[in-house]
């Protein structure tokens, strides 16, 4: 399960697609989620990381990334009723099998409900286990 925290309360959301794929030795993966409860707003979130270079072996790896102002890979992409513009985001990795790894994340971005003085940055985080897919199984922007 994955949390969003909001200053209106907290969404909770349930993972519906996600995968991973290691191409060239770069790390893609993408994690769609759903709200629990129906009237939640927004009602989806969508998060991906785009092209990350791994140094190493993927095994016990700690990511840390901010949106590139280029639009370029390695990249990292929020979405839920907006692409957010502004992402941070703190990801560890365990393998659990050659097609399978647990993902914990951290995540802030914009404010999902104000766009005025009143936003303020939200927090987005769980852990998640995506199974192994290919590059065009995934939702990468």
């Amino acid at each position: 399960m994955l949390t969003l925290e909001h200053q209106d309360g907290d969404i909770q959301y349930e993972l519906e697609k996600g995968g991973f794929v290691v191409v060239n030795s770069k790390l893609y993966f993408s994690i769609e989620t759903k709200a629990i409860n129906e009237d939640s707003f927004p009602d989806c979130y969508l998060f991906a990381l785009d092209g990350y270079p791994l140094s190493g072996s993927l095994e016990s790896s700690r990511i840390e990334i901010t949106t590139n102002p280029q639009d370029e890979c390695p990249n990292v992409h929020v979405y839920t009723t907006f692409h957010a513009s502004e992402v941070q985001a703190s990801i560890e990795i365990k393998v659990i099998s050659d097609n399978e790894i647990e993902v914990a994340l951290n995540v802030i971005s914009e404010d999902v409900n104000y766009y005025n003085e009143k936003a303020k940055p939200n927090l987005y985080k769980g852990v998640v286990k995506l199974p192994a897919k290919t590059l065009s199984e995934m939702w990468l922007p």
